[in-house]
C-alpha cells in the first residue's frame, strides 16, 4: 500500500482543495495523511477519519523559529516511511520539501496554488519567490500548477524543466452536485436573504473569501459607494472573515470602521465564513473578486456554477475563470473606478447579469467539473514516479 503525506499551512487548504483528491486515493488503496499548521476546518478532516499531524508553526511564515518544524517534520516523514510527500503554498512548500528530501522520502510533488509572478505581487515576495524556488526547485519531481499561465512562469524562469511541470488548466474544479442553481427555488432564495437582513427586490453585490487587504475588499468597499452614489439601491454582501493564520488583521477593522462612518451598516452584511456557501451565492446577485493576486480566481467560477455573474480583476488565470463579456466581467487591478463601472453595468442594464450568469453555468458545467479534474490530477503521481525512475503502479 502506497503512503501519501499532503504538507499545507493551514487546515483550511486541506479541506476546501485536497480533500477530493484525498477521498479518491483513499478509494484506490492509498494511504493519506495530512500535515500542516492549526488553524479553521480541522473538522472537514477529522469528519473524514483522515489522520493528520500538526505542525508547531509561528504566524510569521519565516521567522527563525520555524526551523523546529522542519526537523519536526524530518522526523514525521522518516517515522511514517512514506512514498510521496505532496506540498502546497510558497512557504510550507519550501519547509515540506526539505524535510522530506532529508527523510529519504522517494517521491516529492509540490502544487503551486498561488504564483508569485502574477500581476499585483508585491516585488519584494516575487524576489523571495523566485530565490527559494530556485534553491528548492530541484527537489520536486513533479510540479502542479492551477493553470497554462503559472506553468510557462516556471519554465520560462528557468525554475523548472517542461516535463517537470503539469497543469491542470481549469483549478481544482467545482462540486456541481453542491454548486446547483436548481437546488434552490424563490422560496429558498428570499428566505436565505432575510435570514441575513437583505432585503428582497434590491440588487445584492457579493464576496467570497478571506476578510484581507490583497483581496482588494476595501476596493470593492469604495466601489459599492460609487454605485451608491450614482443612485444604485444595491446591498453589499460578505461571506468569509479573517484566518488565524492571517498577518493582515487590520483591513476587516477599518472596514467597519469606514461602513459606520458612512453610515451604511443597514446595506452592508457581513455572514462569516460558512459551510453553505451555494445557498449564499444565491442570494447575490453579482459576485465580485477584487483581490490583488491569484493562484486562480475560483470564486468566479463557483458563482458561474450558481448561475451567477462574475466580476474579477485582472489577476493569473482570470481569462480562464471568466470569458469577458460573456460570463463576467475583467476589470484591471486597483482601479476603483473600474469596478464600479463594471457593477454598475451588470446591476442598472436589464437582464445583463442574469445573462451571463446563465452562459457562466453553461460554461462551468462543461469545463470545471471536480470528477473529471480529480482524474486530471492524479495523473501527476506517475508523472512523478517515472520521473524518480521508479513505477506508480
Amino acid at each position: 500500500m502506497k503512503r501519501i503525506l499532503f504538507v499545507t499551512r493551514v487546515p483550511i487548504t486541506a479541506s476546501r482543495i485536497i480533500l477530493p483528491l484525498a477521498r479518491r486515493l483513499q478509494s484506490m488503496g492509498v494511504e493519506v495523511t495530512f500535515a500542516f499548521g492549526s488553524g479553521e476546518e480541522l473538522d472537514e478532516i477529522t469528519r473524514d477519519g483522515f489522520p493528520y499531524h500538526l505542525v508547531d508553526l509561528s504566524n510569521r511564515s519565516l521567522s527563525p523559529a520555524n526551523l523546529h518544524a522542519i526537523r519536526a517534520m524530518t522526523d514525521f516523514m522518516k517515522e511514517g516511511r512514506f512514498d510521496v510527500v505532496h506540498t502546497y503554498s510558497p512557504v510550507m512548500g519550501v519547509y515540506g520539501r526539505l524535510a522530506a528530501k532529508r527523510a529519504g522520502v522517494p517521491v516529492i510533488v509540490h502544487s503551486v496554488i498561488g504564483s508569485m509572478f502574477g500581476p499585483g505581487v508585491p516585488f519584494s515576495k516575487r524576489c523571495w519567490y523566485f530565490a527559494t524556488e530556485k534553491l528548492f526547485a530541484q527537489y520536486v519531481d513533479q510540479f502542479v500548477t492551477l493553470n497554462d499561465a503559472d506553468a510557462k512562469d516556471l519554465v520560462d524562469k528557468g525554475l523548472a524543466r517542461p516535463e517537470q511541470v503539469f497543469s491542470l488548466t481549469y483549478e481544482y474544479g467545482v462540486d456541481l452536485g453542491a454548486f446547483d442553481p436548481g437546488l434552490f427555488d424563490s422560496k429558498a432564495v428570499a428566505e436565505t436573504r432575510a435570514s441575513f437582513g437583505l432585503r428582497v427586490g434590491v440588487p445584492v453585490i457579493g464576496y467570497v473569501g478571506r476578510m484581507i487587504g490583497e483581496k482588494g475588499i476595501l476596493d470593492l468597499y469604495d466601489a459599492f459607494r460609487r454605485v451608491r452614489g450614482r443612485g444604485a439601491n444595491a446591498q453589499l454582501f460578505f461571506l468569509g472573515d479573517v484566518l488565524t493564520s492571517d498577518g493582515d488583521q487590520d483591513t476587516m477593522r477599518i472596514l467597519r470602521q469606514r461602513i459606520a462612518a458612512d453610515e451604511l451598516a443597514d446595506d452592508v452584511r457581513f455572514a462569516g465564513f460558512r459551510n453553505d456557501v451555494p445557498r449564499c451565492v444565491m442570494a447575490m446577485d453579482v459576485v465580485v473578486l477584487p483581490s490583488y493576486h491569484e493562484g486562480f480566481p475560483r470564486i468566479p467560477v463557483e458563482a458561474g456554477a450558481m448561475g451567477k455573474a462574475a466580476v474579477t480583476t485582472a489577476t493569473t488565470g482570470c481569462d480562464v475563470a471568466v470569458v469577458h463579456g460573456q460570463t463576467g466581467l475583467i476589470v484591471p487591478i486597483h482601479d476603483v473606478g473600474a469596478l464600479a463601472e463594471a457593477l454598475w453595468q451588470l446591476i442598472a442594464t436589464d437582464g445583463l447579469a442574469a445573462r451571463m450568469g446563465r452562459a457562466g453555468r453553461r460554461r462551468v458545467v462543461e469545463l470545471f467539473d471536480r470528477e473529471r479534474i480529480v482524474e486530471r490530477q492524479l495523473e501527476a503521481y506517475p508523472r512523478a514516479y517515472a520521473r524518480a525512475g521508479l513505477r506508480w503502479g
